[in-house]
C-alpha cells in the first residue's frame, strides 16, 4: 500500500514539475536508445551472415583445398602426391560416415565461341552434387546428369549472365558452342543467383558468371587418367551439424592416408561461424558498455535533479513526516519518481532508437532488426538506472529531520 500511494505521489509530481522532468528525460532517452540501436544493427549482422550462409549452400558446408606442405621430406608417397585428385573424392564418398555429399571442381581457361563472338572465359568442371551443395539450380534445361558424368559427355550449363552474353536473348538450349575448339551442346541456364549485404553489390555474381561441364570431361579432354586427374577443391557436406569436429576429422584421416602428407586444408563453416560468435560477444560487450555509459550519464542527470527537487522540497516533506508520513513513504515517493521517470524514459528511448537504427540502415543499406531481447535489455538498464541514482536522493530525503525542515527558509 505504501508503494502504490508512493507511486501516485510520484506521478503527481512528475505532472506537476514536467520542465524538470523532461531534463531528466534526456539522458535516459538517449542512452535507452543507444542501446537499441547498437544492438539492433548488431542483430542485423548476425542475420545477414546466417542468410548468406543460407543461399549459398547452408552452414554444415566444408571447404577442402590444396595446401604446399611447407617442408622437405623423404617420403616416395608424400612426394608422389599431386594434391586433391578425383581418386580423394572416390575416397570420401565410399568412406566417410559423417558426409553425405561431396562436389568436386576442377577449374580451367578455355576460348568459348559461338557465330561471330569469342572470348576467353573460366569452366568448372563439377559434379551433379554442385547444384544441392551451392543451392543452385538451373532455371531452364537441365544441371549435369550422373549419365553425363559416366560419359563424360560434352555438354555444357552456362551461368544466366554468359548466357546473355553469347546468345543475347536467343534460347541457347540445343545450340552449340565451341570450347578449346570442341563442340558442346548446351542443356541448360542457371537461375540468376543473388545476395547483397549492402543492396548495391551481389557477391554471388561470380555463380553467374560461370560455365560448367561435367568434371570428367574437362579430366579426361586434358590427357589425365580418372582417377588421378587433378581438382582444384572441393566441398563435403556434413550429416549433421552437432558433428562438425568429426566429420573434419574423418575426411583429415582419409585424406591424410591417401596423401602420405598434410599436403590439404580443411575448412568448416560451423567452425567459422562460431569464432565469429566469439568476435562478436566482444563488439556486443563494446555496445553494451557504451549505452551503459550513456545511461550512467543520465543517471547522474536524474540524481542531480533529484536532489535539487529534494532541497526545493525541504519544507514539504517535513511537513509530510510532521503529520505522520513514515521514512518508508518519503523514500519510496522520491524512488519512484526517479524510477518512473527511466521507465518512461526508455519507453520514448525504444521509438528514439528505432529512428536511429532507421538513419544508421539508410547510410550503411541494411534492415535494422530490432528484437524483444533487446527491448528488454534497454527497459531493464534503464529502470535500473533510475533506481540506483534514485537512491540516494530518496535517502536523503527519508532521513529528514521534520523540526530542521521546517525551520528551512
Amino acid at each position: 500500500m505504501i508503494i502504490l500511494e508512493s507511486i501516485i505521489d510520484g506521478i503527481r509530481d512528475i505532472r506537476d514539475h514536467f520542465g524538470r522532468t523532461l531534463l531528466q528525460l534526456v539522458g535516459i532517452i538517449l542512452g535507452a536508445a543507444s542501446i537499441v540501436a547498437t544492438f539492433s544493427l548488431s542483430v542485423a549482422g548476425k542475420a545477414q551472415s546466417m542468410e548468406y550462409y543460407k543461399v549459398s549452400g547452408g552452414i554444415q558446408k566444408i571447404w577442402v583445398s590444396d595446401k604446399p606442405t611447407g617442408k622437405v621430406t623423404l617420403d616416395a608417397k608424400a612426394l608422389a602426391s599431386k594434391g586433391l585428385t578425383y581418386a580423394d573424392v572416390v575416397a570420401l564418398k565410399r568412406e566417410t560416415k559423417e558426409i553425405d555429399l561431396v562436389s568436386p571442381v576442377s577449374n580451367s581457361d578455355m576460348d568459348i565461341r559461338y557465330r561471330n563472338i569469342e572470348k576467353p572465359r573460366s569452366v568448372m568442371g563439377v559434379t551433379p552434387a554442385y547444384s544441392p551443395m551451392n543451392d543452385f539450380h538451373s532455371g531452364s534445361g537441365r544441371f549435369i546428369t550422373d549419365g553425363d558424368l559416366n560419359s563424360a559427355a560434352r555438354v555444357v550449363v552456362l551461368g544466366s549472365e554468359r548466357a546473355q552474353e553469347f546468345f543475347g536473348s536467343d534460347n541457347p538450349i540445343g545450340k552449340t558452342i565451341a570450347m578449346n575448339g570442341a563442340g558442346y551442346l548446351v542443356v541448360g541456364v542457371m537461375e540468376e543467383k543473388y545476395f547483397s549485404f549492402d543492396h548495391k553489390r551481389n557477391v554471388m555474381r561470380w555463380m553467374n558468371r560461370q560455365i560448367y561441364i561435367p568434371i570428367t570431361t574437362m579430366v579426361t579432354r586434358k590427357g589425365e587418367p580418372l582417377t588421378s586427374g587433378k581438382i582444384s577443391f572441393m566441398h563435403a557436406r556434413m550429416r549433421d551439424i552437432k558433428k562438425n569436429e568429426e566429420a573434419v576429422d574423418e575426411i583429415k584421416t582419409i585424406l591424410a592416408r591417401q596423401h602420405g602428407v598434410v599436403d590439404f586444408e580443411v575448412f568448416s563453416r560451423i567452425a567459422n561461424l562460431r569464432r565469429n560468435e566469439q568476435n562478436n560477444k566482444m563488439y556486443d560487450m563494446l555496445f553494451m558498455v557504451c549505452g551503459v555509459i550513456s545511461l550512467l550519464v543520465g543517471g547522474i542527470v536524474v540524481m542531480n535533479i533529484q536532489l535539487a527537487s529534494f532541497n526545493e522540497r525541504v519544507r514539504e516533506v517535513g511537513t509530510r513526516k510532521a503529520v505522520g508520513a513514515s521514512p518508508a513513504q518519503i523514500f519510496f515517493q522520491f524512488l519512484s519518481e526517479s524510477v518512473l521517470v527511466s521507465i518512461f524514459g526508455g519507453f520514448i528511448g525504444l521509438f528514439v532508437g528505432r529512428l536511429f537504427t532507421a538513419a544508421i540502415s539508410l547510410l550503411l543499406r541494411s534492415a535494422p532488426i530490432v528484437t524483444m531481447s533487446t527491448c528488454i535489455y534497454a527497459l531493464t538498464f534503464a529502470a535500473g538506472t533510475g533506481l540506483l541514482f534514485g537512491m540516494y536522493p530518496a535517502l536523503r530525503a527519508s532521513r529528514l529531520n521534520p523540526i530542521e525542515a521546517l525551520r528551512t527558509e
